[in-house]
């Protein structure tokens, strides 16, 4: 198992504060309203209720059926970010020229979501001649040389790429703020965080820019935003998805508001090398028994709403006729964060390399974020033994839970332990910047340490979505619940590996039943 292969731009588990008011564009602005509003703008020849209800292989029909063309939606969509993006600042790049030209030259060959526009993540999934900066200042006019395989099957599934969205430095937190790019709102609550890393994405599609929006898990990327700002996120097996490697590392996939979208998407991005990890969902997915925990695996505090959104699904999942009963995953949480901090550290590597290749010097820590300059530093001291004995004990637990799963095919928890944080929430306490900053005299054993203590703070918030990776499972977020406050929570299914299509089938029936809540269902107080 490689080193640089493992948990790249994964997502550790912290909160950066950003101070008072609102930061759009790392600009320092005061809403008149915490909530998103939606600016009426030129039609283009769309009908914007019918846009924003509407699925990705819906809006591809329309296409097909001559009632809208590629061109309208593009200029739809992007009309519309241009217009409401400056209260969220989830979109950092967008190319409306270029879409345009791309989708005039495409061709009807039965694409499922041809002439559909799309955001990707503006890190991890490259394109020709777009930005390409990790988060990191100083690359900040960094532009990709070539576009990934992933961007490619999914520009030959008929998306039109139309920008790129907001993601931290390096991917490395749960939250979506950096120096470079800023604050990420969400649009249930502009004073509160989208989540991360792939919360630009997650919050567009909560906003209705479009229906669906890629991004990448490592720790939760994909499943953190997607529980804080109400909408669907998949983590799909280690491997399944083309471009992603079979050992523990990033999964690159999407988030949406429909089901039906997703396991569309799920077929069409298919790995053609392992198809030995796609399995068909079983028939009667009743007969499988479910086990449920609300219970931290670090053994922090789970709010009462988390509590409640599992509760109320396992009421629900109950009334369906499925077998549901109490029983916590047997790994050691606090274990399995220190094997995830300690092959993240070559992350810290891999930037001071990029820095150092752009610049001529090694990184600075008043340049980077904390926690990248500790990584860095934690990595000079990582020794082979030490990666020797956690690539072992990462795959014990992932034996651990292939065993779990022969009894319990499906685990239920909270996707996140609380709502949104506030855009002020402190990344962590003020007594570890310091220690982070002069981590290089510790030892490594020392360093790990802070760095598993200095990240609980935010961790506590998140702690259910890692274990997904480390076991190389897929785990799915569904937006069940609403707190009295109007914020989002997520609960997360997560099933053996191979079962991605299990899951989605499992979100369907959720989907079916009106289980599910989105930011304009909600405000309409459906």
């Amino acid at each position: 198992m490689k080193r640089k292969k493992i948990l790249k731009f994964a997502v550790l588990g912290m909160v950066l504060g950003v101070g008072s008011g609102l930061v759009i564009q790392n600009q320092q602005v005061h809403a008149k309203t915490d909530v998103l509003q939606h600016k009426k703008v030129k039609s283009n020849g769309v009908d914007d209720a019918v846009y924003r209800q509407a699925s990705a292989s819906e809006l591809a029909q329309m296409v097909r059926d001559g009632k809208v063309t590629s061109q309208q939606l593009i200029k739809h969509a992007v009309s519309q970010i241009k217009a409401e993006n400056p209260q969220l600042n989830a979109v950092i790049s967008l190319r409306e020229s270029a879409a345009l030209k791309e989708s005039a030259a495409m061709k009807d060959t039965g694409q499922p979501f041809y002439g559909v526009p799309i955001l990707i993540k503006g890190l991890g999934q490259q394109l020709d001649g777009e930005s390409n900066t990790r988060g990191l200042k100083d690359l900040k006019d960094n532009k990709a040389t070539e576009t990934s395989d992933y961007v490619k099957k999914l520009q030959s599934m008929g998306f039109v790429i139309i920008g790129q969205t907001n993601f931290p430095e390096l991917g490395l937190v749960n939250i979506t703020d950096s120096k470079l790019n800023g604050v990420a709102h969400n649009p249930w609550r502009l004073s509160r965080n989208t989540g991360g890393s792939s919360g630009g994405a997650v919050a567009s599609v909560a906003a209705d820019f479009v229906p669906m929006a890629t991004g990448n898990d490592a720790g939760g990327s994909l499943r953190i935003p997607a529980s804080f700002t109400g909408v669907i996120g998949l983590k799909p097996t280690q491997g399944a998805i083309t471009g992603d490697s079979t050992v523990p590392s990033t999964v690159n996939f999407a988030d949406a508001r429909k089901i039906s979208d997703l396991q569309t998407y799920f077929k069409g991005m298919q790995s053609s090398e392992h198809p030995e990890l796609i399995k068909d969902a079983p028939a009667d997915l009743k007969q499988l028994k479910i086990a449920y925990s609300t219970k931290s695996p670090v053994g922090t505090k789970v709010s009462k709403d988390a509590v409640k959104a599992v509760q109320q699904s396992v009421k629900f999942l109950r009334a369906q006729g499925y077998t549901v009963v109490k029983k916590d995953a047997p790994v050691d949480g606090k274990k399995l964060m220190k094997m995830y901090y300690t092959e993240s550290t070559p992350t810290g590597t891999d930037a001071n390399k990029m820095i150092k290749e752009k610049t001529g010097k090694n990184m600075q820590f008043k340049d980077v974020s904390p926690m990248t300059w500790a990584l860095y530093q934690a990595d000079k001291k990582q020794t082979k033994q030490s990666e020797k004995f956690v690539t072992t004990e990462m795959t014990k637990v992932s034996q651990q839970m292939t065993d779990f799963h022969k009894t319990y095919p499906i685990y239920l928890t909270p996707t996140t332990a609380t709502p949104a944080p506030k855009n002020n929430d402190p990344a962590y306490l003020p007594k570890y910047v310091k220690q982070l900053k002069h981590i290089q005299n510790l030892n490594h054993k020392e360093q790990i340490q802070l760095i598993y203590d200095a990240w609980l703070h935010g961790l506590s918030k998140t702690p259910f979505t890692q274990l997904a990776n480390v076991s190389g499972e897929p785990a799915l977020s569904l937006p069940t619940y609403v707190t009295k406050q109007g914020l989002p929570l997520g609960v997360q299914f997560e099933a053996d590996k191979g079962q991605d299509q299990l899951l989605l089938q499992l979100g369907k029936e959720f989907q079916d039943h009106d289980q599910l809540h989105f930011l304009d269902s909600y405000q309409a107080g459906k």
